[in-house]
């Protein structure tokens, strides 16, 4: 964990009465929506997996509500931290350093107090280093680089913040009591940052009302082929799966494409947005409006890999201006698009003002600006240009 004084903060746009949570580089936070999920033992299962190339540290974090329930023996104070030894075989700690953790730290907190038992926290790790904790709360207080989120099926109830932290996950893990649904080869560090390298999802937004061209982009032909296929066709080399996201659910289905419907129709592109992550089986989704007639390539691999260690991915063209509605948004920004579409917001660019956003620089990559049909003009020329003529670019 990086020094406190330095980390980024991220807040919700505009609400000032929300606390910021804090970027907390170096964290992978593992949660779960109910007691006996497996959260040490996934912990345990990643340790030992990176122990013999990283120092890493374990964190176990036992919020006490104030009317009792779990969390050990009574202490005074506001929350008890203490550096684990291993000595009790079988404690959930014990279990940490047996799986390679260099050090283990145990946090039992009262839940009011958890904001200045996480600066504890982070005063005794101290700068710069790489943690596996085990806490599903501290996910309303930090953007870690990952939350992985346990699910497993059983008559237990649900612990009652499972629902509203699990649209902050990056990643939901499904455990049957003996194996995870997570393939940990897909977990990475590098320079100094978890990353997840799982395919992406593709989310083609096709709910536009296309004014100004006067007729529905989607279907437009370019070469006798419709020009949603060809946005679908760019992508899908490149993910695992293709989400349309569409707002008149009698919109005709497109092979090998899942159509969502937006929850609530005429909201614009972020409805879309939030419509399509919330059904996303991925953490990154690369985003796409069906008016884009060619997407490079070597363009869409950038901002993938950008959004690794970001939440925003978006190119930037030489003038400055943004392509939004071609761009990657990780699921973790779910519960923040809600809030801003609570606020009447239809738009995806106040979500920037947020959140960490990686500008993919066009001119970087020998790329001129990107072609939208939005007029008869703008079509006009595009195929002007296809034919040799002055077009855009």
């Amino acid at each position: 964990m990086s020094d406190p004084s330095q980390s980024a903060t991220s807040t919700r746009d505009g609400a000032a009465s929300d606390p910021p949570r804090e970027f907390v580089p170096g964290l992978l936070l593992i949660g779960s929506g109910r007691r006996e999920a497996g959260k040490t033992e996934l912990a345990c299962r990643i340790l030992r997996r990176f122990a013999a190339r990283f120092p890493l540290v374990g964190v176990k974090v036992t919020p006490i509500d104030p009317e009792g329930g779990e969390g050990g023996p009574i202490f005074e104070g506001p929350f008890r931290l203490s550096e684990e030894d291993g000595r009790i075989p079988g404690k959930d700690t014990s279990r940490l350093l047996a799986a390679g953790a260099r050090r283990v730290l145990w946090l039992r907190v009262r839940r009011p107090e958890l904001r200045a038992g996480l600066r504890a926290l982070r005063e005794k790790i101290g700068p710069g280093a790489l943690v596996v904790a085990e806490s599903s709360s501290l996910r309303a207080l930090v953007d870690p680089d990952l939350f992985l989120m346990l699910q497993r099926p059983g008559p237990r109830q649900p612990k009652p913040a499972a629902g509203a932290l699990a649209g902050f996950a990056d990643r939901l893990v499904g455990f049957d009591g003996a194996g995870f649904d997570l393939d940990l080869a897909a977990l990475d560090i590098a320079g100094g940052r978890w990353q997840l390298r799982e395919p992406a999802s593709a989310i083609v937004l096709a709910g536009g009302r296309s004014r100004r061209l006067g007729i529905d982009k989607s279907t437009l032909t370019i070469d006798g082929v419709r020009l949603i296929e060809r946005v679908v066709g760019a992508l899908r080399p490149h993910v695992r799966e293709v989400l349309i996201g569409a707002a008149d659910p009698a919109r005709p289905e497109l092979a090998g494409a899942r159509t969502v419907v937006d929850r609530q129709p005429g909201l614009g592109p972020l409805m879309g947005l939030a419509s399509c992550l919330a059904v996303s089986r991925s953490d990154r989704n690369l985003v796409a409006a069906c008016d884009l007639p060619e997407i490079p390539a070597v363009l869409i691999e950038r901002l993938l890999e950008e959004a690794l260690c970001a939440e925003v991915s978006v190119p930037r063209e030489a003038d400055g201006n943004l392509e939004p509605l071609l761009a990657v948004y990780r699921r973790r920004l779910l519960p923040d698009i809600e809030h801003l579409l609570e606020r009447g917001e239809r738009r995806i660019r106040p979500l920037y003002s947020a959140h960490r956003v990686a500008y993919v620089e066009l001119r970087a990559l020998g790329l001129p600006a990107l072609p939208n049909l939005n007029t008869p003009q703008d079509l006009a020329a595009f195929i002007a240009g296809r034919n040799g003529g002055p077009g855009r670019g």
